[in-house]
Parts: C-alpha cells; structure tokens; sequence
C-alpha cells in the first residue's frame, strides 16, 4: 500500500493537468524517488488512482528506459548507450565504471550504494561522454576523476 504522504503527491499530480491520466509520468518519477525504484504493487495502485487498465501503467513503464522495476539501490548511475553517444566513447564510461565498482549494466554493488543503468539519451549529446548519478550530469574525463565523483556519493 502506498503511504499517505505519496498518495497525496500523486493526487497533486493529477490535479495539475485536465486528465488525470495525463499526469502518469509525474506519478511514475514520484514513486520511482520515493522508493529508488517502481514497484509492482505501486503500479497497481497508480493504475487504480488514475483509473487505468494495469496494463496501460504497466507498458509506460516498459517503454521509457528511466523507470527501473529491479533491484534497488541507493544511487543510480545511468550511461547513454545510445549509437551516437557510442561513437563519443561512452563505452569508456561503462569500463571505467565496471573497473571502478565491479558492476556492469542492470547490476547493484554488494553494498547496494550503486546500480548502473544503460539508457538511450540523457540530454547531455554536447557534452558526451556523460553519465549521471541520480539526477547529477558529469562529463567523463577520466577513470581517476570518476572515482573521485563516485566518492562523493558513497
């Protein structure tokens, strides 16, 4: 069951757009800060506020890359892994990250501080490589000085 204090978050939501189902991503981001990740019953309950079929709530999540159904953890690292970042090195992120914290894409370290998470844009193309922690953008230099913007997660 969703706590209170969300619902009525949720409920804000709704009341800012003419639909309320048009408010479905406000809703899904909500849930997914609230928890670190969207869980199933959230969507059940998401789906009975705004009066949708399950499967509707349940197929936006699927679709958009930056909702996160699995393991939680307490930071999320997300990496474009789109082609044109892939031509800008982003697999040099990636294997800095893997050397770094021992985890590749969809992966959680032991401690649960870290999950990486490939996705296909992060709005930052004049800038990329980039990655983001949580909802921070940084340009990769190198390995060294993301380990020292990891550190300041940890």
């Amino acid at each position: 069951m969703l706590p209170e204090e969300l619902k009525e978050k949720l409920k804000e939501h709704m009341e800012y757009f003419p639909r309320k189902e048009q408010s479905i991503l406000l809703c899904l981001h909500e849930i997914q800060d609230y928890y670190g990740h969207i869980p199933n019953f959230a969507l059940e309950e998401l789906a009975k506020l705004l009066d949708l079929p399950l499967s509707h709530v349940d197929g936006v999540v699927s679709f958009y890359d930056m909702f996160d159904r699995g393991e939680p953890a307490k930071h999320s690292i997300r990496v474009c892994i789109s082609v044109v970042c892939g031509f800008m090195r982003s697999s040099e992120v990636l294997k800095a990250i893997k050397e770094i914290l021992g985890i590749s894409l969809g992966e959680v370290t032991r401690d649960g501080k870290f999950k990486l998470i490939g996705v296909q844009c992060i709005g930052a193309c004049s800038e990329a490589p980039c990655f983001m922690v949580d909802n921070d953008t940084y340009k990769f230099e190198s390995k060294e000085k993301l380990h020292e913007i990891l550190s300041h997660y940890a």
